[in-house]
């Protein structure tokens, strides 16, 4: 049986989770897309995700914090970090993040070339 690709695209701007889940879904993933980040556990336990894009500003329980429960957990899959501002922050909390396969960070705007070639790159199966 083939691995499939699920992902899990967590932000707090609809707009960014519909644009992302239509390039996915044409780059042959499994998609659930979040916009409360609240909802962030339940969501791995649906989808089981072999990556995850994360927004880093958001409501609430921000990218960091999901990055640490993430961590914590020992999550086996892939990590994008989506922001469309300053990463300081990442640097300064390097350590919760090397515990995970951190893959790329996608810089907001973002092109579609750009997400679809991340996600060939990031894919289980070629």
């Amino acid at each position: 049986m083939a691995a499939i690709n699920r992902l899990l695209i967590v932000d707090d701007t609809q707009e960014i989770t519909d644009l992302v889940e239509v390039f996915a879904q044409a780059a042959g993933y499994e998609v659930l897309s979040i916009n409360d980040s609240k909802l962030f556990e339940q969501a791995l336990d649906q989808i089981k995700p072999t990556v995850i894009f994360l927004d880093m500003t958001m409501p609430g329980r921000d990218g960091m914090a999901l990055i640490g429960s993430l961590a914590s957990s020992n999550y086996p899959g892939r990590v994008v970090i989506m922001s469309g501002s300053d990463l300081s922050d990442v640097k300064t909390r390097s350590t919760e993040i090397r515990s995970l396969i951190l893959s790329a960070v996608l810089l907001k705007p973002f092109r579609r070339q750009t997400v679809v070639e991340l996600l060939k790159n990031l894919s289980v199966t070629q």
